[in-house]
């Protein structure tokens, strides 16, 4: 009787295993990635890992790119200080959203 029980148990458990690998896998690919960050002692912006970004820093993004953090937008190249974001990874609308500086 408690074979049948365990072999659930022991494939649920493989199973799960699996996914956290995977999980593992893309979190790491992603922090891996990298987003034009300002240096103030260069004045200029430089390449820094998504991982590496940290509260308070200025990142400069650019049409199409993903943004790596909960960013609050203190400027755009719009005319009308818009922009449109898609937050499809965090509640899976495809629909654009507008923000506003």
């Amino acid at each position: 009787m408690a074979l049948p029980l365990a072999l659930v148990v022991m494939a649920s458990m493989v199973k799960d295993a699996y996914e956290d690998y995977k999980r593992h896998q893309s979190d790491r690919s992603e922090n891996e990635k990298t987003a034009l960050v300002y240096d103030p002692s260069s004045k200029q912006f430089r390449k820094t890992q998504w991982k590496n970004i940290c509260v308070g820093h200025i990142v400069q993004i650019k049409s199409e790119e993903f943004i790596p953090a909960d960013i609050l937008l203190l400027g755009t190249s719009d005319a009308k200080k818009i922009c449109y974001v898609e937050t499809k990874g965090l509640d899976g609308e495809t629909n654009l959203k507008i923000k506003s500086v």
